[in-house]
């Protein structure tokens, strides 16, 4: 389809062979039984990309048939992370939700990777759409920022904007620095008194963080139909914003009231929540997603950055939904230098990557059933003289002196990752080749099908005892020997609860004290007594810093999980849904290796 149009009031589709009204949105009906895609819906249209008052934006949007009726929708975690449009209670079938300072009532509409939103009723506001090229073109009416006032910040502060009328608007943090982005323009002599932006300092800041995030900057810019305020926060201080009768109003505060309570039935087996949980003195805000295994058509399984390589990372928002998962999660550590694994991947049966010093990891199958515990994987090489050899690692940047192997689940080549390694060709069974590796990136060394390569570091004396010729069989065992039946295993670690109590051992699964101690954000994966599984981001605690190691587990079991396995963190924490970063501003999360996919199957 090349061009489709919405007129205000009654909407009238061009398309061939087809001319619908849509009248206005009832009420919606609530299945008895709801499935996770339902197939009475005709999908007439969709894409991945608005033309928001000509800004393009990636939001995924749908227009549907139910029976004579039409309706258009945007991604829900979309509505809520650029429109402004808050979300509470919700199900496959319709969502609560707020945008004019007015609750409502909306249609949604279930795919197999979004939850679609019907904007119909934003009509009413003067919203005007239209399908051009396969991009919804958006515009909304032109709005004015009549005035802007600001209290105290960048500590308990407010904001302040005043509008001519009601229009979308997106709200983003750094720990220390807050914009807010309208659609609307804004009058050069309102601008006029912001043109010189002014440093802060903030006896509130931590004197160990970095001297740059002191120079906080508090500045009103317009262009291009948007009007963008930015302004500082005070580390473990938040940003909230609603709209209420024409103005937008900011606080700036350290307490959990910032950050509303979510509960929402996103599809059949797929929960999202969000909430503040309390430790001792702290409170953290937690996002996570419930997912029910056992629900049919839906699956998780470990994600690539860059399918089907090993190499490579990229951004979660990026790289899952090109794999068609609706939900993700960023999964275990990798080299940020050569952006290689550190750690076991399984998936679908295939180990991707080997297991590392005995480090925490979960295996699942289709059958709902789950596993978390420290995992090893013991290699052995046996020559036709009995000698046995041991492998170091499987398809992995752990690097030691010694045998490393890489399968065709590496990729197509092999690039040395060390200076003078020994590469031997197998190929069925047998040595076909030995390569001096020289330098780093100086070779690329084709993977055969029928067999693998091996990498020699540090030991030549071994080069001896494996010539051109030899026949060689390699055995594994893994430790615990359940996991091996699992099909699907990621490793980050440490591992934090067992059977509901916290088993924290940084030290014994060869993390560094400093990273134990380490305040940071954190994301897990969990179980519940029920069987679920539990997808878990957790960020800075109201008035400081994000968790603890111990910290996260206490968290975790105040949460009432079973088993849960700390994943990688920091800047790698990723919780996506839908089309979006639910957990923060997509520009502030970091590439990634591997993740966590759930998906819905039709």
């Amino acid at each position: 389809m090349n061009h489709l149009k919405f007129k205000l009031g009654i909407i009238t589709i061009i398309y061939p062979f087809i001319t619908l009204p849509v009248i206005a949105q009832s009420k919606p009906k609530i299945a008895p039984t709801p499935k996770l895609i339902q197939q009475s819906t005709k999908f007439i249209d969709r894409g991945t990309e608005i033309l928001l008052n000509n800004q393009t934006i990636t939001a995924p949007w749908a227009i549907w048939q139910e029976g004579s009726s039409l309706y258009i929708g945007i991604s829900d975690t979309v509505l809520n992370k650029q429109f402004g449009v808050e979300l509470f209670a919700g199900d496959s079938i319709q969502q609560s939700a707020k945008w004019d300072s007015t609750n409502t009532v909306l249609k949604v509409k279930l795919s197999q990777q979004y939850r679609y939103i019907d904007i119909a009723s934003f009509r009413k506001n003067g919203w005007q759409w239209q399908v051009v090229s396969g991009k919804l073109q958006l515009k909304t009416p032109a709005t004015r920022v009549l005035d802007v006032q600001r209290e105290t910040i960048p500590k308990n502060g407010k904001i302040a904007v005043r509008l001519n009328g009601y229009t979308p608007w997106k709200l983003s943090q750094t720990p220390t620095e807050g914009y807010l982005t309208i659609e609307a323009t804004a009058d050069p002599t309102l601008l006029s008194k912001f043109n010189t932006p002014t440093s802060t300092i903030d006896s509130n800041l931590d004197p160990d963080d970095d001297p740059t995030e002191k120079k906080l900057e508090y500045k009103v810019t317009s262009n291009n139909n948007q009007t963008i305020i930015q302004f500082p926060i005070v580390r473990g201080q938040r940003a909230s914003a609603r709209l209420i009768r024409g103005q937008l109003q900011v606080d700036i505060n350290p307490t959990i009231a910032t950050i509303p309570d979510r509960a929402i039935d996103w599809a059949p087996g797929i929960k999202w929540n969000q909430k503040w949980v309390t430790i001792g003195t702290s409170s953290f805000p937690v996002s996570y997603l419930e997912i029910n295994p056992r629900q049919k058509g839906l699956t998780l399984r470990p994600l690539l950055a860059i399918e089907p390589t090993l190499v490579g990372t990229n951004h979660l928002i990026k790289s899952a939904p090109t794999t068609l998962a609706a939900a993700a999660i960023n999964g275990g550590y990798f080299n940020r230098n050569n952006r290689m694994p550190l750690g076991a991947l399984k998936r679908n049966g295939t180990w991707l990557s080997s297991p590392i010093l005995n480090r925490g990891a979960i295996g699942w199958n289709d059958r709902g059933q789950i596993q978390i515990s420290r995992l090893k994987m013991q290699q052995t090489l046996t020559i036709p003289t009995g000698e046995r050899l041991p492998i170091l690692a499987l398809n992995s940047a752990y690097v030691q002196a010694g045998l490393s192997r890489y399968t065709s689940a590496w990729g197509k080549t092999y690039s040395p990752i060390q200076a003078n390694e020994l590469i031997f060709t197998i190929q069925q069974g047998k040595v076909t080749e030995i390569t001096p590796g020289n330098a780093p990136g100086t070779v690329n060394l084709p993977i055969p099908e029928n067999g693998y390569l091996l990498a020699l570091r540090g030991q030549p004396e071994l080069s001896e005892r494996i010539p051109v010729g030899t026949n060689i069989t390699v055995e594994q065992q893994l430790t615990p020997s359940e996991l091996d039946s699992y099909p699907q295993i990621v490793a980050a670690g440490p591992l934090l609860v067992q059977q509901g109590k916290i088993v924290l051992d940084a030290k014994g699964e060869n993390f560094s004290p400093a990273f134990a101690k380490e305040n940071a954000v954190r994301s897990a994966i969990a179980t519940t007594a029920l069987g679920n599984i539990i997808l878990v981001a957790v960020h800075d605690r109201a008035g400081g810093k994000g968790p603890t190691l111990a910290e996260m587990a206490q968290l975790l079991q105040q949460m009432g999980v079973v088993d849960a396995l700390n994943l990688d963190g920091g800047s790698s924490t990723s919780l996506y849904l839908g089309g979006q970063l639910i957990n923060r501003a997509s520009a502030t999360a970091a590439r990634v290796h591997n993740g966590i996919g759930v998906f819905i199957t039709p």
